[in-house]
């Protein structure tokens, strides 16, 4: 199997997209607005079902009709960003915290033998349950791997595997809580099974348990050799260096740029955009939940009464990412910068989908980020 190292930390791109619509009154907000959910007003006045990702986005991936440099005042440094290296640097513990998570994630299972099953051990099982002995539907299996303790199955199912021995064929009475779903038997009749006892004939086939890898240069060949041109402890030691290091990076120039940049207003189209897409987001959810509105699935699923609360309560977001976009596009203004056929190859699976000005726009903050991130100086 093709392993891949993942690191735990957010990817490099820094675009937050968001949505937007100021629909039939086009009004003007700020930042420093203290309500901007209230201000932003209702989800009603949002076409977000018909929205597209390159709604309001012209080939060049910039907002139509709007020129960011009229509404953004970029730090006289932004070209060249001072950060402090000890800012920036991953320290010892960021890296090692990156080697626990990718040990973690390639545990390995060791077989035991010798002793009966003990909590925590992986019990590869068959089962087959009954209720007033009837089988039923998910009551049967072969060769189940349960974890002893996870809490799995039914209280006391797995309490009544320990101390079991390899090999052994046993019975495992449980009761299942009031309030659980019924099953069918064979022919399809409905079998209760809220409330009610069970008995399980299980079989342990084997245990295991969990253990840690070795980080070793063997293992690591092994595993990320071939897959990642990995072979040695240091050289992974070298990529997670690598890898925290560019992020770091890339939130220190984000953040800098952000903090110091004045934003004056956001136009309309902005605010439009963020909120219809974040709206359309969840209404394809909803639809793929099968809830008959958008409201009921913010309530159900998410504790928003409706679109409203929702809007009211991420209102201050969709105004920070509409005036990151902003800066982002002033940035590109002032320095005169376009996506490579590079940055844009990146993103041409989106083209058919999503049309051409939203892979520009991604291309086009990809763009401004290496361009600052390249001129940043790091001392």
């Amino acid at each position: 199997m093709n392993k891949q190292i993942r690191i735990a930390v957010a990817a490099a791109a820094a675009l937050c997209l968001v949505i937007a619509a100021a629909a039939a009154g086009y009004y003007w907000l700020s930042s420093a607005d203290e309500d901007a959910g209230a201000l932003i007003g209702p989800a009603a006045g949002y076409d977000y079902q018909n929205f597209t990702y390159d709604k309001g986005l012209d080939a060049n991936g910039h907002w139509t009709g709007v020129t960011a440099l009229d509404y953004v005042t970029l730090p006289g440094d932004f070209a060249a960003i001072p950060l402090r290296k000890a800012d920036v640097e991953p320290s010892e513990a960021d890296i090692q915290s990156q080697w626990d998570s990718l040990l973690e994630a390639n545990r390995v299972q060791q077989p035991v033998t010798g002793r009966a099953a003990e909590d925590g051990d992986i019990a590869n099982i068959d089962y087959a349950g009954r209720v007033d002995g009837v089988a039923f539907t998910g009551g049967t299996a072969e060769g189940y791997d349960l974890t002893l303790g996870s809490g799995s199955f039914v209280d006391d199912f797995e309490e009544q595997i320990v101390g079991h021995q390899i090999g052994e064929t046993f019975d495992v009475t449980v009761t299942f809580p009031d309030d659980y779903g019924d099953s069918t038997d064979e022919a399809g009749n409905v079998v209760t099974l809220s409330g009610k006892e069970a008995v399980f004939t299980v079989t342990l086939n084997s245990l295991a348990v969990s253990v840690l890898p070795e980080a070793t240069d063997a293992w690591v060949e092994q595993n990320f050799g071939e897959s990642n041109d990995l072979h040695t402890v240091a050289q992974v030691d070298q990529y997670f260096y690598d890898s925290l290091y560019d992020q770091n990076l890339t939130n220190a120039v984000v953040d800098y740029l952000t903090a110091r940049s004045e934003v004056s207003s956001v136009p309309p189209s902005l605010i439009d955009y963020q909120v219809c897409s974040q709206l359309s987001y969840y209404q394809s959810y909803a639809a793929m939940f099968g809830y008959e509105s958008l409201d009921e699935f913010l309530s159900g699923f998410l504790g928003y009464d409706d679109a409203d609360a929702l809007l009211k309560a991420t209102g201050q977001d969709i105004l920070t990412s509409c005036e990151q976009l902003l800066i982002f596009q002033a940035v590109a203004e002032s320095l005169s910068l376009e996506p490579t056929d590079a940055d844009l190859e990146v993103y041409a699976a989106y083209a058919e989908s999503m049309g051409e000005g939203y892979v520009h726009l991604l291309a086009l903050q990809d763009r401004v980020l290496a361009t600052l991130r390249d001129s940043a100086q790091v001392s």
